[in-house]
């Protein structure tokens, strides 16, 4: 992706974050049309340009190019039929030489959404605004740019928000695990946890999140983050110190299951936890199963449950394969005590020419010249 180095920057309607509403950008959408205010011509609103730049200056080049070019052409189609832009060609978008002109009466546009899991509807209206600096840190990630934008509207000036896991899959289009996926992959941005309280029925809930982007964090926020990742890496040292189980103790990936939070329990973890004669590895994956059972979160016991059956699963083909290789063993050892049994035909001819070769040899060394008659 081409990287910005003025000083300028981009607006976005706020309504382009709209979603369940007829305004909403996808991330192609937002990113080509954040692109477009970059590249517009200095004290005007306009671009002169072609659908192979576009490709070019946003890295979207792949081996397939009318893939390429249809994949600008809908972004800059979906742009021009919601208002944001308007593209005057020739006869054919992804051939000619496009004028676009981006439209300023969508930061006047306000729209309202409505979800069944927040009381109050979202309203979007005016724009948002983002530097040269906050487009860089998409790179290569079509997500990122979509993240980075929403989370300037969400923390401004004037107020700031914490964003749940919902409202973000509902922005990004995406499944709430996926978009967890993405917002981990987003490492310009950290999240700052809610606060974990107990409703009025004694259930434990959590507050949603916060996010802050790592340019926009002050040097003390910096050095409480450094300091708790440092606490985080000292305790989980301790307590590989502690284990005995071998397999657990240098393998990353089961260790992280087991014994840090934020790793989810995988299979690897569960047979260790369930296998392994350490105790500070079964009490540690004890807690972690407990923690999952607890949980409020929606299919989280099922998490349990699906483990278990994959083990059992495992167990099952562990002991067929068991079988298996007693029956190949025993197979080996009868083969080895009567070869002439597993023999082929042509192994058998081969054999018996073989031997009948030894008696032939084993005759003429035995064979005396001076008993012949004279």
């Amino acid at each position: 992706m081409l990287k910005m180095t003025s000083k300028g920057f981009a607006q976005i309607p706020n309504v382009a974050f709209g979603f369940r509403t007829d305004y909403k950008l996808n991330k192609d959408d937002l990113k080509v049309f954040v692109y477009l205010q970059f590249a517009k011509q200095v004290g005007t609103m306009i671009v002169r340009t072609n659908v192979e730049i576009i490709i070019e200056d946003l890295g979207w080049e792949t081996t397939k190019t009318s893939r390429d070019k249809t994949r600008v052409a809908n972004a800059l189609n979906n742009l021009s039929e919601k208002g944001y832009i308007e593209i005057v060609y020739k006869k054919d978008i992804k051939k000619d030489s496009l004028t676009i002109t981006i439209s300023e009466d969508m930061k006047k546009t306000a729209a309202q959404s409505k979800v069944e899991w927040k009381q109050n509807p979202f309203n979007f209206k005016m724009y948002t605004q983002i530097g040269a600096d906050e487009y860089n840190l998409a790179e290569n990630n079509d997500y990122a740019l979509l993240v980075v934008a929403y989370y300037k509207w969400r923390n401004n000036a004037n107020f700031e928000y914490a964003i749940c896991d919902k409202e973000w899959a509902e922005v990004l289009e995406l499944s709430v695990k996926r978009t967890r996926q993405i917002i981990d992959e987003c490492t310009f941005l950290t999240k700052i946890s809610g606060t974990k309280y107990q409703d009025e029925n004694g259930q434990w809930k959590q507050e949603a999140n916060k996010y802050i982007i790592d340019k926009d964090m002050k040097t003390s926020e910096k050095l409480e983050k450094a300091d708790a990742e440092t606490k985080k890496v000292s305790f989980l040292e301790k307590q590989r110190e502690r284990v005995t189980d071998l397999i657990v103790k240098y393998d990353g990936k089961t260790f992280n299951q087991i014994f840090d939070k934020k790793t989810p329990l995988e299979l690897e973890g569960y047979i260790a936890w369930k296998e392994t004669e350490c105790k500070v590895v079964k009490e540690a994956g004890q807690s972690k199963i407990d923690a999952i059972l607890k949980s409020t979160k929606e299919g989280a016991k099922y998490v349990v449950k699906r483990l278990e059956k994959q083990y059992e699963e495992h167990l099952a083909h562990q002991a067929q394969q068991e079988k298996v290789d007693r029956i190949v063993d025993k197979q080996i050892e009868k083969m080895n005590a009567n070869p002439e049994e597993y023999m082929t035909e042509e192994e058998w001819e081969e054999d018996q020419a073989q031997k009948r070769a030894k008696r032939l040899k084993k005759k003429e060394k035995e064979y005396d010249f001076f008993d012949d008659d004279m």
